[in-house]
């Protein structure tokens, strides 16, 4: 038990997991990027009264998007917006997340060899959640706008030169602190639906299929459902914004 605890002593940010979580997030969001590319211009394509009584508008077909981006030429580097925005917002994003539910989860659970019961995580995800959503706002709003402009006409397009560019010009606009709410709120139903139903998921598949390999993937598979259904809504509100 000991040994345990001295393992697990530091449950807050530390260098260690600073370095693995931002080199695992930089390989999976430049995996993923193409994806969040047709999802954020798909939330904006849809923006708009529904008349038909579906939301059968220009950007219901995600398939469509891809498409039509991919047609536009110069291959997968176009679902690249900028690579400098795309590296910031990424490390910002898992910096202060992580650090955000280490943070809040350490002060409800300080001792290490102590599971945190499902209302401490809960609470912990979205006070951590939170926090991070609010700080990194200025970030996503930059790089949300540089990944929608060219749905704009070419009149009203802001063709930011790279992330500084837009982070000058946004502030300059007073508007960097836009939809830090809704950003916020999505960050934290993330963090609390996700940590719970893994760690449900995966002892009760533990507990009835044995040391099966299926065990992580299933849990994943159900926190990721999850985790989706609850900051989409929010997501969208803060892209719109």
């Amino acid at each position: 038990m000991e040994i345990e605890y001295w393992r697990n002593r530091h449950q807050r940010m530390n260098k260690e997991r600073f370095v693995a979580a931002n080199v695992f997030a930089l390989i999976t969001h430049a995996a993923t990027q193409p994806l969040d590319l047709v999802k954020i211009r798909s939330q904006m394509l849809q923006e708009g009264k529904v008349y038909t009584g579906l939301a059968f508008q220009r950007g219901f077909d995600g398939q469509a998007i891809f498409e039509e981006i991919h047609a536009q030429g110069g291959g997968m580097r176009r679902f690249y917006t900028s690579l400098d925005a795309f590296v910031i917002k990424t490390m910002a994003y898992t910096t202060f997340r992580v650090w955000g539910f280490l943070k809040f989860y350490d002060c409800l659970n300080p001792d290490p060899r102590r599971t945190a019961r499902m209302d401490w995580m809960i609470m912990s995800g979205l006070a951590g959640g939170f926090t991070a959503g609010v700080i990194t706002n200025p970030v996503d709003l930059v790089f949300a706008r540089m990944q929608v402009d060219e749905l704009y006409p070419e009149q009203c397009r802001r063709n930011y030169k790279n992330f500084l560019d837009g982070l000058m010009r946004a502030t300059d606009e007073g508007v960097l602190m836009r939809g830090s709410v809704a950003n916020g709120l999505r960050i934290g139903a993330l963090l609390a639906s996700m940590t719970n139903a893994y760690d449900w998921m995966k002892e009760n598949s533990y507990f009835f299929f044995g040391p099966w390999w299926m065990n992580r993937f299933v849990a994943t598979s159900l926190a990721v459902a999850l985790g989706t259904a609850t900051s989409m809504p929010f997501d969208a509100i803060r892209v719109r914004m």
